[in-house]
């Protein structure tokens, strides 16, 4: 590993502690699922490295906001394109995220899917991350599909899937598979394909 990327773990690390004593665990999962992926993604290892430290600014940066419900949003990042997506009590809160959002310095887009609405429930985030688990098993055994490619995230009941497939051929077999499942009411792709010719493992 390069010094430099060394530098960049410790300082992940150490927003990691502080977002862990102020942020729902849904939250940090996510971003330890992104680092533990680094090396066969098709991002590679640096470039999964950096979304995850993006990633780690985005959820202190929004600490600070402190929103009630924060626990509800979601945070997804991949090459640098941000998914927002859960509740949030008001427009109003709902834009100063997203002004907060594009001042972090790395963010090149945003996919807003953040709805006004009420908290929501714990039974219902137990259904979410359930059903999370299901998809990502069901990708993750499915020939031609490069799992680690993707980040999976369940919200209401809604499906968003990123990441960067390694060809047209995987990401229109990803695109088929995905979009047979039945039991999903709402699938929201995400998916650019890879500009080099460079495949990884799964």
């Amino acid at each position: 590993m390069l010094e430099e990327e060394r530098c960049l773990l410790a300082r992940i690390i150490n927003v990691f502690v502080v977002s862990f004593l102020t942020t729902s665990c849904a939250i940090i999962s996510t971003v330890g699922s992104l680092a533990g992926s680094a090396s066969t993604s098709t991002r590679g290892f640096s470039g999964t490295i950096e979304d995850t430290y993006l990633m780690s600014k985005i959820v202190s940066k929004i600490t600070l906001m402190r929103l009630s419900n924060f626990s509800n949003i979601t945070v997804s990042v991949i090459n640098g394109k941000v998914l927002l997506a859960g509740n949030i009590k008001s427009q109003e809160k709902r834009l100063e995220l997203i002004q907060k959002v594009w001042q972090i310095q790395g963010v090149e887009a945003i996919f807003n899917e953040v709805e006004i609405g009420p908290q929501i429930p714990l039974s219902e985030k137990a259904e979410d991350f359930i059903f999370e688990a299901k998809i990502v098993n069901r990708l993750l055994f499915e020939p031609g599909i490069f799992s680690n490619n993707y980040s999976v995230d369940v919200v209401n009941g809604n499906v968003y899937i990123m990441g960067i497939s390694s060809d047209i051929e995987e990401k229109t077999k990803l695109e088929n598979f995905v979009g047979n499942m039945n039991d999903i009411k709402k699938l929201i792709l995400l998916v650019d394909i890879q500009k080099t010719n460079n495949k990884n493992g799964r």
